[in-house]
């Protein structure tokens, strides 16, 4: 009687323990959400984002460099730049055009952050560019939507898209 509990017991106790190990192996198999994980804001979105054409207007890609995520995709007028030495490139050639623009400003307007969470933020806005060109002024605004991601602490562009405004009829 005695050794039919003990086993009973035993094989409740193992039965118990291969649960709990089952639970703890699916739990250590997400990856574990670090206790000092920061949400994202909006506001650090929109600080990021006046950041960065701050820094552009220096026209110094390095300065840039690590605003840009690694595998980056860039979606122009012109085309597509995928990977940060693609954008550098495209960025470079913009900042050294002989197409007689002189650069006054760029800037962003009408921010909208459409989304945020702990590793990343989608925004929207309007891009404003104004200029002379050929002694001429000049003033260009399209539209443009930026996803941006956390690696290691610090916010980057990973996608880029911007267009013109569609012509009104």
């Amino acid at each position: 009687m005695i050794v039919q509990r003990s086993c009973a017991t035993l094989l409740l106790l193992l039965t118990v323990v291969a649960c709990i190990g089952t639970q703890c192996n699916t739990l250590l198999a997400k990856e574990p959400m670090p206790m000092s994980a920061k949400i994202i804001s909006k506001e650090s979105v929109v600080q990021f984002l006046n950041r960065f054409e701050e820094i552009a207007e220096k026209e110094d890609f390095s300065l840039l460099r690590d605003m840009v995520h690694e595998r980056a995709v860039f979606r122009f007028n012109d085309g597509d730049f995928v990977g940060r030495k693609s954008i550098q490139a495209a960025f470079e050639k913009t900042w050294k055009s002989g197409s007689g623009v002189k650069k006054e400003r760029f800037y962003l307007s009408d921010i909208v952050v459409l989304s945020v969470d702990q590793a990343s933020a989608t925004a929207t806005y309007t891009y404003n560019w104004e200029g002379r060109q050929d002694g001429r002024p000049f003033r260009m605004q399209g539209r443009g939507t930026r996803v941006l991601v956390e690696e290691q602490g610090r916010l980057q562009i990973i996608h880029e898209h911007l267009s013109r405004f569609p012509k009104l009829p």
